[in-house]
């Protein structure tokens, strides 16, 4: 009886540390995910800001634009004159 007793010790010291180390996983992976979790936000806030900053670059490349077939208009019709 006392033989099985300790097999069954021996089992469920072997499990206990599995659980321990399986526990040990799971905390570094939780740290793992939240670590990658803030890069991706950091990732977020960067591609946001840069669609912000070409979002405004547009319209000074359209404002641009606008201004310079204005100018050929306007010296179209100088040439025009003369």
């Amino acid at each position: 009886m006392s033989d099985k007793l300790d097999l069954i010790l021996e089992r469920l010291d072997r499990i206990e540390t599995e659980q321990k180390q399986q526990g040990d996983i799971l905390i570094q992976l939780i740290g793992t995910v939240k670590a990658t979790n803030e890069k991706v936000s950091d990732i977020k806030d960067a591609v946001s800001s840069l669609a912000k900053i070409q979002e405004k670059q547009d319209k000074i490349l359209e404002s641009l634009a606008l201004r310079s077939l204005e100018q050929e208009s306007e010296i179209r019709e100088i040439k025009r004159i003369k």
